[in-house]
């Protein structure tokens, strides 16, 4: 048997212990009874800019392309729909057009090709001060640590970055919590391992805001006079991985910029460069956390938070507990076993589907 560890799981068991442990596949794998799904607009846009960024037709015209982006935003909602979740029609309108306003926008300033978009990985977690031991459980079981990125593009030196998508409410989040995201530097030191040689270069957080009217000139330090790559004509869309160019975020490399940005209106995008040792750090606290998860008496207590508990699938069963009684009751009578993960069927960057060059999109299936 092997342990799986995600992103989300890393966040969770950051964030409550104890909401970790009730719902955690590693742990009790519980959720409510009857499950409770909420709209997501959040995946709805990373499935639509999946199409939008789709290697195998990045070298097609648009109009041929953005109808196929918008039925993917489309069918993310609907599919929510179906499994349960109320989205609203005028949330979705608003997602909408917040989707016209982007792939108006983002040609101008796409200065990468995409090599995969949705890009699995699962890797084994490495002991900490090792590059070849990997980490196991008591029982034996190898820990591995299994996640997604949005895309995976290359700069105009062939250099690999990972990119994430990301609606944001509100105002976006400050540099030096993008500069802290551990989820990004985690994902490059794993997509490290699970693609030997290459070396990712940094991290580029792309976000998306709702709510701001309108979208002005790019601006900010490489906004002014910035081309994107040519994207609607023979540009190498769906190419495969660089293995001639292995460059990255390398230590003492002075020519290197720790930040770019770019931001108009409801869009801004940063690019951030890592460094070698910035990587290094984050798989080893990616193995200690992980070994800390894994341990079967590993401490379990709460974190209370206006934040998170009102948000909470567990807050039933958590009040009991603080209550000092036994939850055992009310967890029969409302939550149930999750079951096994079960992988999702065509999901777009799976390594099944062609991405080379007129390849289209594979066909989801409803519902």
């Amino acid at each position: 048997m092997t342990l799986r560890i995600s992103p989300a799981d890393r966040a969770w068991f950051r964030r409550c212990r104890r909401s970790w442990d009730l719902g955690a596949r590693i742990r009790r794998n519980l959720e409510p009874a009857p499950a409770r799904p909420v709209p997501n607009v959040d995946r709805a846009m990373r499935d639509a800019l999946a199409v939008y960024y789709f290697p195998g037709m990045w070298d097609w015209e648009r109009s041929i392309v953005l109808p196929l982006v918008r039925t993917a935003l489309r069918d993310s909602f609907e599919r929510q729909r179906v499994a349960g979740a109320p989205v609203d029609p005028a949330r979705a309108a608003e997602a909408g057009a917040l989707l016209e306003r982007y792939v108006e926008w983002a040609p101008e300033v796409d200065g990468y090709s995409p090599l995969r978009v949705e890009a699995e990985f699962e890797v084994d977690v490495l002991v900490t001060g090792s590059a070849e031991v990997g980490l196991v459980a008591d029982d034996g079981s190898p820990i591995r640590y299994a996640g997604r990125v949005d895309a995976v593009v290359t700069d105009r030196s062939d250099a690999p970055w990972l990119v994430q998508h990301r609606v944001v409410s509100g105002e976006p989040p400050a540099d030096a919590d993008l500069l802290r995201d551990e989820e990004l530097l985690a994902a490059c030191w794993a997509w490290e391992q699970f693609y030997q040689g290459m070396e990712v270069a940094g991290t580029v957080h792309n976000e998306l805001r709702i709510g701001v009217a309108e979208v002005e000139g790019a601006s900010g330090p490489s906004g002014e006079g910035h081309r994107g790559l040519p994207q609607h004509e023979p540009s190498g869309g769906g190419r495969s991985f660089p293995h001639h160019r292995r460059v990255g975020a390398r230590e003492g490399a002075g020519d290197v910029e720790r930040m770019r940005r770019v931001e108009a209106g409801p869009f801004r995008r940063t690019a951030i460069a890592r460094s070698r040792a910035e990587i290094r750090a984050a798989g080893a606290r990616l193995a200690v956390e992980a070994a800390e998860m894994a341990d079967p008496d590993v401490r379990i207590y709460p974190s209370p938070s206006p934040e998170h508990c009102p948000s909470c699938p567990f807050v039933d069963p958590c009040l009991v507990m603080f209550e000092g009684r036994d939850p055992v009751e009310v967890l029969a009578a409302g939550y149930r076993s999750r079951g096994p993960d079960v992988p999702v069927p065509g999901r777009l960057g799976g390594m099944a589907w062609s991405l080379g060059r007129g390849a289209t999109v594979p066909r989801r299936p409803r519902g």
